[in-house]
């Protein structure tokens, strides 16, 4: 499969790079300025979002990641030393991050991690091209896991799928805690919102509220759900 294979435009101004040596979702944002971008959740793929970005004519200027797992940051350093961007992390997922290389070695897969110098986003609020960008915490999937929001734009990593539950039963996830999470945010995300998550495919919010049918399970909305078909 040739590179840009892995890459598809999946919002305006959006691009989704499919990671191949472990399957996660990086994300290309374009952000209105000349040759400008962000990336979220660069991971294990460097060949492809460089690839991805050469393509686009676009250079990144800021890092953010979701969370603090080796799939989401994996080439973050590599970004960050060559176009000098800044990478952005909750400081509760700092342990996660260190510990990626051993959930690495445990997993058997053969990359090698290097620490990006990390800038705090808990809170984080920024303008990006005219648009507001925001970190949203969101634990569950790890301590220090976030939604990043940007315009309609809703990246979502491990927290919330468009189809499926979002990950909670590795090292520091906590089920209830997610559950928890998504429930405060159920009626306050808007439906239009497109939301990226970190595996899979991306489906509006409101998409999500009404087909996602293991999490309506997961968070005891299904009943309710059904009732109002």
């Amino acid at each position: 499969m040739e590179p840009l294979d892995s890459i598809s435009q999946v919002g305006h101004g959006i691009w989704r790079v499919a990671n191949r040596l472990f399957a996660s979702n990086s994300y290309i944002c374009a952000t209105g300025e000349p040759g400008a971008c962000f990336l979220v959740d660069p991971g294990t793929d460097v060949e492809v979002i460089e690839v991805g970005l050469q393509h686009l004519g676009l250079q990144p200027r800021h890092i953010f990641c979701t969370h603090g797992h080796f799939d989401h940051v994996g080439s973050a350093a590599h970004f960050q030393t060559k176009y000098g961007a800044p990478c952005y992390l909750h400081g509760l997922d700092l342990k996660t991050l260190r510990g990626g290389n051993f959930l690495m070695m445990a997993f058997r897969i053969p990359f090698s991690l290097k620490q990006p110098k990390i800038e705090e986003a808990e809170g984080l609020s920024m303008n990006i091209g005219g648009r507001e960008l925001r970190f949203l915490t969101a634990p569950g999937h790890t301590p220090g896991s976030c939604l990043v929001q940007f315009g309609q734009a809703l990246f979502t990593g491990d927290t919330l799928f468009g189809y499926g539950v979002g990950l909670s039963k590795l090292p520091e996830g906590d089920p209830a805690t997610l559950k928890t999470t998504l429930l405060g945010f159920w009626d306050s995300l808007p439906g239009e919102a497109l939301v990226l998550p970190g595996h899979g495919d991306c489906a509006t919010f409101a998409d999500i509220q009404r087909d996602n049918l293991p999490l309506l399970r997961f968070l005891g909305l299904l009943e309710s759900s059904e009732r109002e078909r």
